[in-house]
């Protein structure tokens, strides 16, 4: 039985590329892309080309977040929160980040680094992570910025 995602809902998924290879490597995770559930098969996702609309269709699996105990509140508000930020850019920044902090390198200062990559845009698991943080449930215990695919799909194995 397939599960329909609701407004709100997170997914992760596996894509195919050199790019997604390198991602899943990196961060030791199947997963390399998460998007956000906005209706339907209408998703929110930021890619290279920046964060866009999409279809969930479009994926051949995406692993979604079933179990979370979001509220009748919080799901708008991340819906709302996650298409506001359509056309921004996609976060290159962060993603040098979580590659020098896979290699053991630590970015200083951390604060203005930060700073920096928030200015830069969004990668996948960044707009899901803040998308919900605004909405006030809190994913996972790290920078919003460092949040990988992988780190969301462990919050799946755990539900």
């Amino acid at each position: 039985m397939s599960y329909t995602p609701r407004p709100g809902d997170y997914g992760v998924v596996k894509t195919n590329g050199i790019v997604a290879k390198l991602i899943r490597l990196g961060t030791l995770s199947r997963w390399n892309h998460a998007v956000i559930c906005i209706e339907g098969d209408l998703i929110v996702e930021a890619r290279p080309v920046g964060v866009s609309f999409g279809k969930a269709s479009n994926y051949e699996h995406i692993a979604w977040n079933q179990h979370e105990t979001l509220t009748d509140k919080q799901r708008p508000e991340i819906v709302d929160y996650a298409v506001a930020q359509i056309g921004k850019p996609y976060g290159f920044l962060d993603i040098f980040t979580i590659f020098l902090r896979i290699l053991g390198l630590r970015v200083p200062p951390v604060k203005l680094w930060n700073k920096l990559s928030k200015r830069e845009g969004f990668i996948c698991s960044e707009l899901v992570a803040e998308a919900y943080d605004k909405a006030g449930f809190k994913l996972i215990n790290k920078p919003l910025n460092l949040v990988t695919p992988g780190d969301l799909a462990e919050r799946l194995i755990y539900q």
